[in-house]
């Protein structure tokens, strides 16, 4: 019946890598007020282990967002895109992201749960660079509207005439009991 049997386990491979460009890292740190000086400086990330300047935790959301975009549509979650709740994130960093490092994107569908018109998905990306090795685990939860009104109406009306059961239930017994 639900969708969820059919996609969970999907697997989609974003089909171009991010390369993370130094001058992008300098302004997504200041962008976000980060003002450690291995993002901005390649003397400062020497000193800290780095070739060269290393992004702040947060700016993978910048390629994210581009791959993001596009895992709804390749897993193929009926989800109203225009009415989706970000409801959790949880991030495993294995290494930082360094200045020239060759980023692909990974996405697995790991659970879907339809209820009451509204769609919860729980996506992992796995973020890896050119050799293959792991940089960032990404397990997003997200909570969306199912993309078509005819659950989410079916529902609404279904809840509307329990409300009013119930209300007119409750103007009965008190009705009853003045009597």
């Amino acid at each position: 019946m639900g969708i969820a049997e059919n996609i969970i386990g999907t697997h989609y491979r974003y089909p171009d890598y991010f390369e993370v460009d130094r001058e992008k890292i300098r302004e997504f740190a200041r962008a976000v007020k980060d003002d450690h000086p291995a993002h901005y400086s390649e003397a400062a990330a020497k000193e800290c282990g780095y070739d060269g300047v290393s992004a702040s935790l947060t700016f993978l959301a910048v390629a994210g967002r581009r791959v993001q975009a596009e895992i709804f549509n390749q897993f193929d979650v009926p989800v109203n895109m225009e009415r989706v709740l970000h409801r959790d994130q949880k991030l495993v960093f294995h290494r930082p992201i360094i200045a020239g490092d060759k980023l692909w994107f990974d996405s697995y569908l790991d659970s879907v749960i339809e209820s009451h018109g509204a769609i919860v998905t729980e996506i992992r990306g796995e973020v890896t660079d050119a050799d293959g090795k792991p940089v960032i685990t990404s397990i997003v939860t997200v909570l969306g509207e199912a993309a078509t009104d005819t659950e989410a109406d079916e529902v609404s009306t279904q809840i509307a005439a329990a409300r009013d059961a119930a209300i007119a239930k409750m103007i009965a017994g008190q009705t009853s009991s003045r009597s």
